[in-house]
């Protein structure tokens, strides 16, 4: 039956909102300035009642960084150079310090460069001073501050202008409806290519290779996107929107992978950033990347939490509920002991506690991505729990996510610090809100959607299969190995064009990922030769996805005949590569592929009636009996693509 168009959600509007930030980023913008203000006050002060030019280098290098040189910029040409060259470069280095804060959380780095820099140049004794620095730093700030004002004015007036013309298509915009089965109403599952399959491998290859190794992983720094938890996390929600949406009837190695990852993430090489990025952004020595007083950490907790949520909601497996069942090691001798629904209440807890709802991913800096993850753990524990953590959460995170997060035309914000209000313009991009968009589906479809439409309308062009995506600053970079590539991109823009039913688009990004990153397909694994491995697990999601795909796990959950159903609980990896498994509660159906040689193989079937008699069309034997625990095994010979249902005899 096809669900009636008028009765789809609408997308959300942009509301119309007379300044440019909400009430708390104003508000952190005012105490920044008042701060700064005081700062200033503070230089001038020094320059004034000092009378030496050691009072007044001091002085200029506490209101500007690097400003104090500029006082000795007088006598010999060389003399000036010099002078010159260190204002020169303690701006350049100070621009690092701010990438550092940027990149770790590092609060301390801008302020030694700042203070540094102003008491180097104070303790300088020089024959000759320049009386045009009294002027020039003063006058630089002024322009600067003047310049911004004025950007900041022109930017406005123009996102006010894009509101009103993006309002008029999206008010047009509906939601779409998850594909139904005509004959059962449940989604339909859609089989996977054996392409699919082989790409499939490079996931589940690193998944699951012992819990405390990480062949195959990129190991560069553990501060920032490049980061072991950040594949071990994407690799997980991936492989649970694979098993939901192609492969409900798929424990086995599917689920096992899963639970390795969850593992994975308890290993000490991959949060033990948290005691420096706790050091040098809280000033706190915990190591505990989880504890209750651990306000910065959502890129952590939120997302394991999320993890753990979309697991349990496909497989009903509740052991990560129990008492200590997520114990972190340190290499110390501590143990930092909890369980998913603890993790759950702190990180209620940490939205409850902040002005902007949306807490920090690490000290001081909030991304908007990572409060989603840690938003859809609440969802699922809600759901499959029975708490109530996410609707009381829910209108709250909507204001704060509309109000802090969101630009006058429309657009998520991807970043804003928590302390000064600040955001980086240029995280704001195509990626960010294709990327937003897949996993905010789930906690707000009209604003998910939202996002998509403004991607779809303004920043993406299709013409005759060919697509064109506008790209900007960081949607040119490899997130995952920090190189010139625009694969992460297009991997975020096919994944959220899947998941919002465009497959048009999905399609023909897929095949512009394709052309522009070969693939190459080595001992039956397809993979894409100088891409990241979070990249490849972004561009995977868009194989298994569907209309609706991510939102439907986090939000839905599978049928009850799809969770009740037989399934296939043991299957041999990479003998056995399963492309299609899906109950209806009584029977089950099967495609899969032999991954290595052909020949018989044997699966595992459980969640049958206990001694009850099947029919097997297409195995070895033509009928099966299950024991009293509704278990039996079933041999099928794998030769090519093969299919098996197994259905009850009345």
């Amino acid at each position: 039956m096809t669900p009636n168009p008028n009765i789809l959600p609408k997308t959300a509007l942009i509301p119309n909102r007379q300044s440019a930030n909400g009430p708390v980023t104003t508000a952190r913008f005012r105490r920044t300035a008042s701060l700064y203000a005081a700062v200033v006050a503070v230089g001038v002060a020094l320059a004034a009642i000092g009378g030496s030019p050691g009072a007044l280098a001091l002085g200029l290098g506490v209101i500007f960084p690097g400003g104090g040189f500029l006082v000795y910029a007088a006598g010999s040409p060389w003399m000036i150079a010099i002078h010159v060259g260190l204002f020169v470069l303690t701006v350049v280095v100070f621009l690092l310090a701010l990438f550092a804060w940027f990149g770790s959380g590092n609060v301390i780095a801008p302020v030694v460069v700042w203070l540094g820099a102003a008491l180097w140049a104070a303790s300088m004794e020089h024959a000759h001073s320049w009386p045009g620095a009294v002027v020039f730093v003063p006058a630089l700030l002024a322009s600067g501050a003047a310049l911004t004002l004025a950007l900041r004015h022109r930017s406005f007036v123009g996102a006010r202008a894009r509101r009103e013309l993006r309002n008029q298509y999206l008010t047009e915009s509906r939601a779409v409806a998850t594909p139904a089965d005509e004959a059962t109403g449940f989604p339909v599952v859609e089989e996977l290519s054996f392409e699919d399959l082989t790409a499939m491998r490079f996931l589940l290859d690193r998944a699951l290779q012992p819990v405390d190794e990480f062949n195959g992983f990129d190991w560069i720094e553990q501060f920032q996107t490049a980061s072991v938890r950040y594949q071990v996390m994407a690799m997980s929600y991936i492989l649970s929107l694979a098993q939901a949406n192609r492969l409900p009837a798929l424990h086995g190695y599917l689920s096992e992978a899963q639970r390795n990852l969850i593992e994975k993430m308890k290993d000490h090489r991959v949060w033990r950033y948290w005691v420096w990025e706790n050091a040098w952004g809280n000033f706190r020595l915990d190591p505990d990347p989880i504890a209750p007083k651990t306000h910065d950490n959502v890129m952590y907790s939120g997302w394991y939490a999320a993890m753990i949520g979309m697991y349990a909601s496909n497989t009903g497996d509740r052991q990560y509920d129990e008492p200590g069942a997520i114990t972190l090691r340190h290499p110390g001798g501590r143990e930092f002991v909890y369980d998913w629904p603890q993790i759950v209440s702190i990180l209620a807890d940490n939205f409850e506690r902040s002005d902007f709802t949306l807490f920090p991913c690490e000290p001081n800096w909030i991304y908007t991505m990572c409060n989603n993850y840690a938003g859809i753990s609440l969802m699922l524990h809600d759901r499959l729990r029975g708490t109530d953590h996410w609707s009381q959460l829910k209108s709250r995170f909507r204001k704060g996510l509309e109000s802090e997060f969101m630009t006058v035309d429309g657009r998520l914000v991807a970043i804003r610090s928590a302390r000064t209000g600040l955001t980086i313009p240029s995280l704001t991009s195509t990626m960010a809100d294709s990327a937003t968009s897949f996993f905010l589906h789930p906690l707000f479809p009209d604003i998910a959607r939202r996002s998509w439409e403004i991607v779809r309308h303004d920043l993406l062009t299709l013409v005759d299969g060919d697509v064109h995506i506008t790209l900007r600053g960081w949607d040119r970079i490899d997130t995952g190995n920090y190189r010139r590539s625009n694969a992460t991109s297009l991997a975020a823009v096919a994944g959220a064009a899947a998941e919002m039913g465009d497959q048009e688009v999905s399609v023909a990004v897929r095949r512009a990922f394709d052309r522009e990153h070969p693939p190459a397909t080595d001992a039956g694994v397809r993979s894409y030769p100088g891409v990241s491995v979070i990249c490849h697990v972004t561009a995977f999601a868009s194989r298994v996805s569907r209309p609706n795909g991510m939102h439907d796990l986090v939000a839905v959950g599978l049928p009850d005949a799809w969770r009740d159903g037989p399934i296939i609980e043991d299957v041999s990896y990479p003998q056995v590569l399963v492309a299609k498994a899906v109950s209806d509660g009584r029977a089950l159906d099967f495609v899969a592929y032999p991954g290595l040689e052909a020949g018989p193989q044997t699966l595992g079937l459980s969640q049958l009636r206990p001694d009850g008699r099947y029919r097997c069309d297409g195995a070895e034997q033509s009928e099966l009996v299950a024991d009293a625990t509704g278990r039996a095994r079933v041999t099928v010979a794998l030769d090519e693509r093969t299919e098996l249902r197994v259905y009850p005899i009345e």
